[in-house]
Protein backbone atom coordinates (compact mmCIF):
# COMPACT_ATOMS: atom_id res chain seq x y z
CA UNK A 1 0.00 0.00 0.00
CA UNK A 2 1.45 3.34 -1.00
CA UNK A 3 0.82 6.09 1.49
CA UNK A 4 -0.17 9.53 0.30
CA UNK A 5 3.05 11.52 0.90
CA UNK A 6 4.79 14.64 -0.30
CA UNK A 7 7.40 12.40 -1.79
CA UNK A 8 10.48 14.04 -0.44
CA UNK A 9 12.47 12.13 -2.97
CA UNK A 10 15.78 13.68 -2.02
CA UNK A 11 15.66 12.23 1.46
CA UNK A 12 14.56 8.85 0.09
CA UNK A 13 17.55 9.00 -2.22
CA UNK A 14 19.82 9.54 0.72
CA UNK A 15 18.34 6.58 2.55
CA UNK A 16 18.80 4.49 -0.57
CA UNK A 17 22.39 5.64 -0.75
CA UNK A 18 22.92 4.62 2.86
CA UNK A 19 21.62 1.16 2.10
CA UNK A 20 23.79 0.80 -0.98
CA UNK A 21 27.04 2.05 0.38
CA UNK A 22 27.11 5.81 0.98
CA UNK A 23 28.73 8.49 -1.13
CA UNK A 24 30.85 11.70 -2.36
CA UNK A 25 33.22 13.68 -4.52
CA UNK A 26 36.18 15.89 -3.65
CA UNK A 27 36.01 17.94 -6.85
CA UNK A 28 36.24 21.62 -5.98
CA UNK A 29 33.43 22.32 -8.46
CA UNK A 30 31.06 20.72 -5.98
CA UNK A 31 31.35 23.79 -3.76
CA UNK A 32 30.29 26.18 -6.50
CA UNK A 33 26.96 27.93 -6.02
CA UNK A 34 24.53 27.34 -8.88
CA UNK A 35 21.71 29.45 -7.49
CA UNK A 36 19.59 30.30 -4.49
CA UNK A 37 16.23 29.41 -2.98
CA UNK A 38 15.16 32.00 -0.47
CA UNK A 39 17.87 32.29 2.17
CA UNK A 40 19.66 29.16 1.02
CA UNK A 41 22.43 28.68 -1.52
CA UNK A 42 22.22 25.69 -3.84
CA UNK A 43 25.56 24.06 -4.57
CA UNK A 44 26.66 22.09 -7.59
CA UNK A 45 27.24 19.05 -5.38
CA UNK A 46 23.51 18.66 -4.82
CA UNK A 47 22.70 18.89 -8.52
CA UNK A 48 25.46 16.39 -9.33
CA UNK A 49 24.36 13.83 -6.76
CA UNK A 50 20.71 13.94 -7.79
CA UNK A 51 21.58 13.89 -11.49
CA UNK A 52 23.95 10.93 -11.21
CA UNK A 53 21.44 9.05 -9.04
CA UNK A 54 18.69 9.49 -11.61
CA UNK A 55 21.00 8.73 -14.50
CA UNK A 56 21.70 5.36 -12.90
CA UNK A 57 18.00 4.79 -12.16
CA UNK A 58 16.87 5.64 -15.68
CA UNK A 59 19.61 3.51 -17.22
CA UNK A 60 18.49 0.58 -15.06
CA UNK A 61 14.93 1.14 -16.27
CA UNK A 62 15.55 1.78 -19.97
CA UNK A 63 19.01 0.35 -20.69
CA UNK A 64 19.71 -3.15 -21.96
CA UNK A 65 21.47 -4.20 -18.75
CA UNK A 66 24.68 -5.07 -20.60
CA UNK A 67 27.59 -3.10 -19.13
CA UNK A 68 29.67 -3.80 -22.23
CA UNK A 69 27.24 -1.75 -24.31
CA UNK A 70 27.51 1.25 -22.00
CA UNK A 71 24.60 3.24 -20.65
CA UNK A 72 21.77 5.14 -22.29
CA UNK A 73 23.80 8.30 -21.62
CA UNK A 74 26.82 7.23 -23.66
CA UNK A 75 25.05 7.55 -27.01
CA UNK A 76 24.17 11.24 -27.65
CA UNK A 77 21.00 10.28 -29.54
CA UNK A 78 19.75 8.01 -26.77
CA UNK A 79 20.75 10.52 -24.09
CA UNK A 80 18.76 13.21 -25.86
CA UNK A 81 15.75 10.90 -25.89
CA UNK A 82 15.73 10.76 -22.09
CA UNK A 83 16.82 14.36 -21.45
CA UNK A 84 13.35 15.66 -20.66
CA UNK A 85 12.64 12.86 -18.20
CA UNK A 86 16.00 13.36 -16.48
CA UNK A 87 15.52 17.11 -16.17
CA UNK A 88 11.99 16.65 -14.81
CA UNK A 89 13.12 14.21 -12.13
CA UNK A 90 16.22 16.15 -11.13
CA UNK A 91 14.66 19.59 -10.74
CA UNK A 92 11.56 18.17 -9.06
CA UNK A 93 13.82 16.47 -6.53
CA UNK A 94 15.94 19.55 -5.90
CA UNK A 95 12.74 21.53 -5.39
CA UNK A 96 11.48 18.95 -2.89
CA UNK A 97 14.45 19.67 -0.63
CA UNK A 98 13.61 23.34 -0.41
CA UNK A 99 9.88 22.76 0.02
CA UNK A 100 10.61 21.73 3.61
CA UNK A 101 12.67 24.86 4.18
CA UNK A 102 9.99 27.01 2.52
CA UNK A 103 7.31 25.51 4.79
CA UNK A 104 9.54 26.29 7.77
CA UNK A 105 10.04 29.87 6.60
CA UNK A 106 6.28 30.31 6.31
CA UNK A 107 6.03 29.27 9.96
CA UNK A 108 8.78 31.81 10.83
CA UNK A 109 11.41 29.10 11.26
CA UNK A 110 14.30 30.82 9.49
CA UNK A 111 17.83 29.94 8.44
CA UNK A 112 19.22 30.97 11.83
CA UNK A 113 17.52 27.84 13.20
CA UNK A 114 19.04 25.72 10.43
CA UNK A 115 22.48 27.18 11.23
CA UNK A 116 21.89 27.03 14.99
CA UNK A 117 23.76 24.92 17.50
CA UNK A 118 20.91 22.46 18.15
CA UNK A 119 20.40 21.47 14.53
CA UNK A 120 24.09 21.34 13.74
CA UNK A 121 24.86 19.35 16.91
CA UNK A 122 22.33 16.72 15.88
CA UNK A 123 23.80 16.67 12.38
CA UNK A 124 27.28 16.18 13.88
CA UNK A 125 26.01 13.17 15.81
CA UNK A 126 24.41 11.65 12.71
CA UNK A 127 27.62 12.09 10.71
CA UNK A 128 29.65 10.53 13.54
CA UNK A 129 27.26 7.56 13.66
CA UNK A 130 27.60 7.20 9.91
CA UNK A 131 31.41 7.21 10.02
CA UNK A 132 31.33 4.65 12.85
CA UNK A 133 29.92 2.08 10.41
CA UNK A 134 33.24 2.11 8.54
CA UNK A 135 36.57 0.64 9.59
CA UNK A 136 38.42 3.84 8.75
CA UNK A 137 37.55 7.38 7.72
CA UNK A 138 39.32 6.62 4.46
CA UNK A 139 36.77 3.91 3.73
CA UNK A 140 34.01 6.35 4.52
CA UNK A 141 35.31 9.04 2.16
CA UNK A 142 36.01 6.48 -0.57
CA UNK A 143 32.43 5.31 -0.30
CA UNK A 144 31.20 8.88 -0.54
CA UNK A 145 33.17 9.54 -3.67
CA UNK A 146 32.03 6.30 -5.28
CA UNK A 147 28.41 7.36 -4.97
CA UNK A 148 28.77 11.02 -6.00
CA UNK A 149 28.01 12.36 -2.52
CA UNK A 150 29.89 14.75 -0.27
CA UNK A 151 29.87 15.01 3.49
CA UNK A 152 28.73 18.61 3.13
CA UNK A 153 25.68 17.45 1.17
CA UNK A 154 25.01 14.75 3.72
CA UNK A 155 24.95 17.47 6.34
CA UNK A 156 22.46 19.44 4.27
CA UNK A 157 20.06 16.51 3.96
CA UNK A 158 20.33 15.68 7.64
CA UNK A 159 19.76 19.33 8.58
CA UNK A 160 16.66 19.53 6.36
CA UNK A 161 15.32 16.46 8.12
CA UNK A 162 15.97 18.11 11.48
CA UNK A 163 14.04 21.17 10.32
CA UNK A 164 10.99 18.94 9.81
CA UNK A 165 10.85 18.46 13.58
CA UNK A 166 10.77 22.22 14.12
CA UNK A 167 7.97 22.42 11.56
CA UNK A 168 6.14 19.62 13.36
CA UNK A 169 6.42 21.48 16.67
CA UNK A 170 5.22 24.75 15.15
CA UNK A 171 2.20 23.05 13.59
CA UNK A 172 1.44 21.27 16.86
CA UNK A 173 1.43 24.62 18.69
CA UNK A 174 -0.88 25.94 15.99
CA UNK A 175 -3.31 23.02 16.60
CA UNK A 176 -2.92 21.93 12.99
CA UNK A 177 -3.50 18.31 13.92
CA UNK A 178 -5.00 16.16 16.68
CA UNK A 179 -2.64 15.28 19.53
CA UNK A 180 -4.88 13.47 22.02
CA UNK A 181 -5.25 9.72 21.39
CA UNK A 182 -8.83 9.55 22.64
CA UNK A 183 -9.87 12.44 20.41
CA UNK A 184 -7.97 10.86 17.51
CA UNK A 185 -9.73 7.53 18.05
CA UNK A 186 -13.10 9.26 17.87
CA UNK A 187 -12.06 11.09 14.71
CA UNK A 188 -10.95 7.84 13.08
CA UNK A 189 -14.29 6.09 13.53
CA UNK A 190 -16.15 9.17 12.31
CA UNK A 191 -15.66 8.33 8.63
CA UNK A 192 -11.89 8.79 8.53
CA UNK A 193 -10.58 5.24 8.78
CA UNK A 194 -11.33 1.66 7.73
CA UNK A 195 -9.69 -1.70 8.38
CA UNK A 196 -9.08 -3.32 5.00
CA UNK A 197 -7.03 -5.42 2.67
CA UNK A 198 -6.69 -4.85 -1.04
CA UNK A 199 -5.58 -6.26 -4.33
CA UNK A 200 -4.31 -4.00 -7.07
CA UNK A 201 -2.57 -3.40 -10.37
CA UNK A 202 -0.02 -0.62 -10.56
CA UNK A 203 -0.37 1.82 -13.45
CA UNK A 204 3.19 1.33 -14.58
CA UNK A 205 4.58 3.38 -17.44
CA UNK A 206 3.44 1.94 -20.75
CA UNK A 207 0.92 -0.41 -19.14
CA UNK A 208 -2.54 -0.77 -20.66
CA UNK A 209 -4.91 0.53 -17.99
CA UNK A 210 -7.89 -1.23 -19.56
CA UNK A 211 -6.17 -4.58 -19.25
CA UNK A 212 -5.42 -3.81 -15.60
CA UNK A 213 -9.05 -2.86 -15.09
CA UNK A 214 -10.30 -6.08 -16.72
CA UNK A 215 -7.99 -8.22 -14.59
CA UNK A 216 -9.14 -6.48 -11.43
CA UNK A 217 -12.81 -6.73 -12.31
CA UNK A 218 -12.48 -10.44 -13.07
CA UNK A 219 -10.81 -11.04 -9.71
CA UNK A 220 -13.37 -8.83 -7.98
CA UNK A 221 -16.30 -10.80 -9.42
CA UNK A 222 -14.64 -14.10 -8.51
CA UNK A 223 -14.23 -12.87 -4.94
CA UNK A 224 -17.86 -11.71 -4.69
CA UNK A 225 -19.14 -15.01 -6.07
CA UNK A 226 -16.97 -17.00 -3.67
CA UNK A 227 -15.06 -18.70 -6.49
CA UNK A 228 -11.79 -17.12 -5.31
CA UNK A 229 -10.54 -16.24 -1.84
CA UNK A 230 -8.99 -12.87 -1.11
CA UNK A 231 -5.56 -14.51 -1.05
CA UNK A 232 -6.19 -16.01 -4.49
CA UNK A 233 -7.14 -12.57 -5.80
CA UNK A 234 -3.96 -11.08 -4.40
CA UNK A 235 -1.78 -13.89 -5.76
CA UNK A 236 -3.38 -13.78 -9.20
CA UNK A 237 -2.65 -10.08 -9.60
CA UNK A 238 0.96 -9.92 -8.38
CA UNK A 239 2.25 -6.57 -9.59
CA UNK A 240 5.20 -5.77 -7.32
CA UNK A 241 2.81 -5.25 -4.40
CA UNK A 242 4.92 -6.38 -1.46
CA UNK A 243 2.95 -4.72 1.36
CA UNK A 244 -0.42 -6.44 1.24
CA UNK A 245 0.35 -9.13 3.80
CA UNK A 246 -2.12 -8.42 6.59
CA UNK A 247 -5.13 -6.13 7.13
CA UNK A 248 -4.26 -2.49 7.77
CA UNK A 249 -5.93 0.82 8.54
CA UNK A 250 -6.63 3.24 5.73
CA UNK A 251 -6.49 6.68 7.37
CA UNK A 252 -7.49 10.02 5.92
CA UNK A 253 -4.52 12.33 5.22
CA UNK A 254 -2.15 9.37 5.43
CA UNK A 255 -3.68 7.65 2.40
CA UNK A 256 -5.34 8.82 -0.78
CA UNK A 257 -8.78 10.35 -0.18
CA UNK A 258 -10.35 8.22 -2.93
CA UNK A 259 -9.25 5.05 -1.17
CA UNK A 260 -10.41 6.23 2.24
CA UNK A 261 -13.78 7.35 0.86
CA UNK A 262 -14.31 4.00 -0.85
CA UNK A 263 -13.28 2.06 2.25
CA UNK A 264 -15.45 3.90 4.77
CA UNK A 265 -18.43 3.43 2.43
CA UNK A 266 -18.18 -0.35 2.98
CA UNK A 267 -20.67 -1.37 5.68
CA UNK A 268 -20.08 -5.02 6.53
CA UNK A 269 -17.08 -7.31 6.96
CA UNK A 270 -16.09 -8.88 3.61
CA UNK A 271 -17.83 -6.13 1.60
CA UNK A 272 -15.93 -5.50 -1.64
CA UNK A 273 -15.45 -2.07 -3.18
CA UNK A 274 -15.66 -1.05 -6.81
CA UNK A 275 -12.34 -0.45 -8.55
CA UNK A 276 -10.71 2.70 -7.17
CA UNK A 277 -8.11 4.43 -9.35
CA UNK A 278 -5.36 6.60 -7.88
CA UNK A 279 -2.36 8.22 -9.53
CA UNK A 280 -0.27 5.09 -9.04
CA UNK A 281 -2.65 2.15 -9.24
CA UNK A 282 -6.11 0.63 -9.38
CA UNK A 283 -7.36 -0.95 -6.15
CA UNK A 284 -10.14 -3.20 -4.95
CA UNK A 285 -10.69 -2.92 -1.19
CA UNK A 286 -12.18 -5.51 1.15
CA UNK A 287 -13.46 -4.59 4.62
CA UNK A 288 -11.86 -6.82 7.26
CA UNK A 289 -12.93 -7.87 10.74
CA UNK A 290 -11.10 -6.29 13.68
CA UNK A 291 -10.55 -9.43 15.71
CA UNK A 292 -10.01 -8.94 19.45
CA UNK A 293 -7.06 -10.48 21.26
CA UNK A 294 -6.41 -10.91 24.96
CA UNK A 295 -3.75 -8.64 26.42
CA UNK A 296 -1.26 -9.52 29.14
CA UNK A 297 -3.59 -8.10 31.79
CA UNK A 298 -6.51 -10.14 30.50
CA UNK A 299 -8.24 -7.22 28.82
CA UNK A 300 -9.45 -7.43 25.24
CA UNK A 301 -7.45 -5.48 22.69
CA UNK A 302 -8.40 -4.55 19.14
CA UNK A 303 -6.10 -3.85 16.19
CA UNK A 304 -7.05 -0.18 16.54
CA UNK A 305 -6.15 0.03 20.22
CA UNK A 306 -2.84 -1.74 19.57
CA UNK A 307 -1.90 0.49 16.66
CA UNK A 308 -3.41 3.78 17.81
CA UNK A 309 -0.14 5.46 18.84
CA UNK A 310 1.55 4.67 15.52
CA UNK A 311 -1.53 5.66 13.55
CA UNK A 312 -1.62 9.00 15.36
CA UNK A 313 2.04 9.63 14.57
CA UNK A 314 1.57 8.73 10.90
CA UNK A 315 -1.44 11.03 10.68
CA UNK A 316 0.42 13.93 12.28
CA UNK A 317 3.41 13.58 9.97
CA UNK A 318 1.04 13.33 7.00
CA UNK A 319 -0.35 16.73 7.97
CA UNK A 320 3.21 18.06 8.13
CA UNK A 321 3.72 16.60 4.65
CA UNK A 322 0.65 18.42 3.36
CA UNK A 323 2.06 21.73 4.61
CA UNK A 324 5.33 20.96 2.83
CA UNK A 325 3.47 20.06 -0.36
CA UNK A 326 1.50 23.30 -0.22
CA UNK A 327 4.70 25.27 0.38
CA UNK A 328 6.15 23.84 -2.83
CA UNK A 329 4.00 26.29 -4.82
CA UNK A 330 6.03 29.15 -3.34
CA UNK A 331 9.45 27.59 -3.91
CA UNK A 332 11.45 29.64 -6.40
CA UNK A 333 14.88 28.49 -7.50
CA UNK A 334 16.91 31.31 -9.01
CA UNK A 335 19.87 30.01 -10.98
CA UNK A 336 22.94 32.18 -11.46
CA UNK A 337 24.85 32.29 -14.76
CA UNK A 338 26.83 29.19 -13.81
CA UNK A 339 23.67 27.28 -12.92
CA UNK A 340 21.99 28.28 -16.17
CA UNK A 341 24.98 27.06 -18.15
CA UNK A 342 24.88 23.51 -16.77
CA UNK A 343 23.75 20.71 -19.09
CA UNK A 344 22.60 17.75 -17.00
CA UNK A 345 23.67 15.35 -19.76
CA UNK A 346 27.25 16.57 -19.36
CA UNK A 347 27.39 15.97 -15.60
CA UNK A 348 29.65 13.02 -14.77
Amino acid sequence: MRMKTTRLIAFLLILAALCCSVIGCADAQNEKVIGTCGEYEILYEELRFVTMTYKAELDAQYGDGNDKNGTIWDDPATAEKYREKLEEYVWRTVKENYSVLQACAQMNIKKNVYDGDLVQKNVDEMIEALIADYETKGDYYASLEESFMTEHLFRFYFAVDEMKYYLYTALKQKDAFITDEEEFSEWLVDGNCAYVQHFLRYNEEGADKEINRQLLEEARQNLISGEWSLRECINSLINQDMTNVTPYFLVRHVHDDALVDAAVALQYVDDVSEIVETEDAMYVLVLMEEEETEGEDGSLETPLSLQLTNLLSNYQWAIVGEYVEAAKENVVIELNDFGKSIDLLEIK
